[in-house]
C-alpha cells in the first residue's frame, strides 16, 4: 500500500488540471459530492490551507439555524476553523466528535479548533475532555456513563454536520505520537490498516481492523457518520490516498474536500487497483 502511494507521489501533477472535471469524475466514482480545490485557492500557497479555506467557505453556506456541528481535530481541521469569519446563525452548537486528551503534549489543535468554531457561531463549545483511547474498556464505559460526558457524546451523535479528516499509519502519523500505542501495536496497525477516521482504524474497504481497540476508543461511531446531513471529509496530500479511498468507498462521507494532487491520485489509484 505504501509503495503505491510513494509511486504516485513521484508523478508529475499538472497544476492546470481542471478541478471541476476531476470533481465530476470522482463524485460519479464514489457516489458522493467530491469538491476538488484549485491550487492557490483564495490566495493560499499551501494545499492544506487552500483546502481549509474552501471548506470554510462551504461550511458558511450550508449551516442553518439550530444545526449541531461536530468536528474532529488535527492540522487539517485547524486549517478550516482558522479561516472562518464570524457568522450570524442562531442556535448553532459545536461539539467535539472524539476524545482530545493525549499523554505526550503533542499539538493536536483540538481545543484551538473547537474554540475557533465556537467563536464563529457565538456559542459555548462542548468539549470531550477524555483520552482518545482508554487503556481499559471497562474504565471507558464507566466514564461514559457520567451525566456530563454522556450529554456531550449524545450531542456528537445528534450532530447533523460532521467535519473530519483521515489519518495515516505512517510512523509520523499524529495518532501514533500521542502515547497510546507501543511499537508492536503500531506495527500491527501498519500491517492491517490504511488509516483512521475519528481515531478508528480501518482497512482498504473501510472496515474496522481491531474491534478491541475500537471498544476502547472515545467518540462517534463510524456508522453514525453515515446518518449526517453533511458528513464532510477534508484531506490534503497523497499520503492520505489509501485512507481517503477507504472512507469514500465505505460511504462514511457524503461530501469531501480535497486538493488537486490527491484527486488525481485517487483516479490513478483506482485504475491501478482495477488492473
Amino acid at each position: 500500500m505504501l509503495e503505491i502511494v510513494d509511486s504516485l507521489k513521484s508523478k508529475f501533477f499538472n497544476p492546470l488540471l481542471n478541478a471541476d472535471e476531476l470533481s465530476q469524475q470522482l463524485s460519479q466514482k464514489y457516489g458522493a459530492k467530491i469538491m476538488v480545490v484549485p491550487s492557490n485557492f483564495n490566495g493560499e500557497t499551501l494545499s492544506i490551507n487552500s483546502v481549509g479555506a474552501y471548506t470554510a467557505d462551504f461550511l458558511t453556506k450550508i449551516v442553518r439555524p439550530d444545526d449541531i456541528i461536530g468536528i474532529g481535530w488535527g492540522k487539517t481541521i485547524h486549517s478550516v476553523t482558522t479561516r472562518m469569519e464570524n457568522q450570524e446563525v442562531p442556535g448553532v452548537q459545536v461539539v467535539q466528535l472524539k476524545g482530545s486528551v493525549n499523554f505526550e503534549n503533542e499539538r493536536t489543535y483540538a481545543y484551538e479548533s473547537i474554540n475557533e468554531l465556537g467563536r464563529v457561531y457565538h456559542t459555548q463549545p462542548q468539549y470531550l475532555p477524555l483520552p482518545t483511547i482508554f487503556d481499559n474498556q471497562v474504565t471507558k464505559e464507566m466514564v461514559e456513563q457520567d451525566r456530563f460526558i454522556k450529554a456531550v457524546l449524545d450531542c456528537g451523535k445528534k450532530a447533523n454536520i460532521a467535519i473530519f479528516s483521515v489519518g495515516t499509519v505512517r510512523k509520523s502519523a499524529l495518532l501514533f505520537q500521542l502515547g497510546y500505542f507501543d511499537e508492536g501495536q503500531k506495527e500491527n496497525l501498519q500491517d492491517h490498516a490504511v488509516g483512521d477516521i475519528v481515531s478508528r482504524f480501518i482497512n482498504k474497504d473501510g472496515e474496522l481492523v481491531d474491534e478491541k481497540l475500537n471498544e476502547r476508543t472515545v467518540g462517534i461511531q463510524l456508522s453514525d457518520l453515515k446518518e449526517k446531513r453533511y458528513s464532510i471529509l477534508v484531506a490534503s496530500g497523497v499520503a492520505k490516498l489509501a485512507g481517503v479511498n477507504a472512507v469514500l468507498t465505505a460511504g462514511y462521507a457524503n461530501h469531501a474536500v480535497i486538493d488537486l494532487a490527491l484527486a488525481q491520485a485517487l483516479i490513478d489509484y483506482e485504475r491501478e487497483q482495477e488492473t
